[in-house]
C-alpha cells in the first residue's frame, strides 16, 4: 500500500518537474497545434472554393470552345443554303395561318390559267387562344403539338374553265407557297346549249378542297449548340421550292375604307371575318 502511494507521488512530482522545466516547450507545442488548427480551418474552405472555381472554369472553357466553333460556323454561314433561301423557306411553311397568302396566290394562279372562281368557303380550324384554355385543354393541346408539327387550313373552292385550264390550275396550286395540296376534287361538265363543242372547248366546273400548311411548333436552341446540317432529303426540298409561286401580301398599317380591288369578282360571298 505504501509503495503504491509513493509511486503516485513520484509520478506527480515527475509531471510537475517536467512542466516546470519544460513548460515553454509545452506551451510552444500547444500553440503550434492551435496554429495548425486555425490554419486548416481557414485554408480548407479556400481549397474547396478553389476546386469549385477550377471545375467551373473547365466548364466555361468547354463552352467557350463551343462558342468559338459556333462563331466560325456563323462566319461561314452567310452563303449557306439555309440563309440564302430563308425567305422562301419561311414562305413555304409560315408560322401563322396563311389565309391572305393563299387567297392572293389562288387569284394569281386563276388569272394565269384563265379559270373563274364561283365559290370560296373556309374551314378555319381551331381559333382559341392560349389565355382561354383550361389547364387540361392546354396539356392536351401541347401533347397534340408534340405529335403533330404542323397545322392545316382547308379552303373549298369552285372554279370553272376549260379542261386544260383546270388541269393547269391544279398543277400550279401544287406549286404554290405555302405548301398547298388539292386533297379532294369533283369535276362536272357544265350544261351548254351548244352541243357541237369539242372536248377541249367544253366548260367544266371543278369543286376542290385545297389544303395549305403552316408551322406551329416552338423552336428552341441554345447559344452554344451547333448549326444544323442539311440532310439529302432536306436539300432536295430546298431545291424543289425554287420553282414555287410566291406571293407578297402588303402589310396593312392603317385602317382602309372601301374602293379596294375585289380579287374574286365572280364569287357572290367570301368567308366572313368572324369565321377567321
Amino acid at each position: 500500500m505504501t509503495d503504491s502511494i509513493n509511486l503516485k507521488l513520484n509520478q506527480q512530482n515527475n509531471i510537475k518537474y517536467f512542466y516546470n522545466t519544460r513548460r515553454f516547450l509545452v506551451w510552444t507545442g500547444f500553440l503550434g497545434l492551435l496554429s495548425v488548427g486555425i490554419i486548416l480551418l481557414s485554408i480548407v474552405p479556400q481549397i474547396n472554393s478553389t476546386t469549385n472555381l477550377y471545375n467551373e472554369m473547365l466548364k466555361e472553357n468547354k463552352r467557350l470552345a463551343q462558342l468559338r466553333v459556333k462563331v466560325a460556323q456563323l462566319d461561314d454561314a452567310s452563303n449557306s443554303t439555309i440563309l440564302v433561301n430563308s425567305d422562301k423557306i419561311n414562305s413555304t411553311l409560315p408560322s401563322k395561318k396563311p389565309l391572305l397568302e393563299l387567297l392572293s396566290g389562288l387569284n394569281a394562279i386563276g388569272n394565269k390559267t384563265q379559270v373563274s372562281f364561283n365559290d370560296i368557303s373556309l374551314t378555319p380550324g381551331e381559333i382559341s387562344t392560349k389565355s382561354a384554355e383550361s389547364a387540361t385543354t392546354k396539356k392536351k393541346k401541347e401533347s397534340n403539338v408534340a405529335a403533330k408539327k404542323y397545322e392545316v387550313l382547308d379552303l373549298d373552292v369552285t372554279v370553272t374553265g376549260k379542261i386544260q385550264n383546270i388541269n393547269q390550275f391544279l398543277k400550279e396550286v401544287e406549286l404554290l407557297a405555302p405548301f398547298t395540296n388539292v386533297t379532294a376534287m369533283t369535276l362536272n361538265e357544265k350544261t351548254s346549249s351548244n352541243q357541237d363543242l369539242s372536248f377541249s372547248e367544253t366548260v367544266f366546273e371543278a369543286k376542290l378542297t385545297i389544303t395549305t400548311y403552316f408551322f406551329n411548333r416552338a423552336i428552341t436552341a441554345t447559344i452554344d449548340s451547333s448549326l444544323p446540317e442539311l440532310t439529302a432529303a432536306q436539300q432536295s426540298v430546298i431545291n424543289g421550292i425554287q420553282n414555287f409561286t410566291y406571293t407578297t401580301v402588303e402589310a396593312q398599317s392603317e385602317i382602309r375604307g372601301g374602293g379596294l380591288e375585289n380579287l374574286f369578282p365572280n364569287v357572290d360571298s367570301l368567308p366572313n371575318v368572324e369565321n377567321l
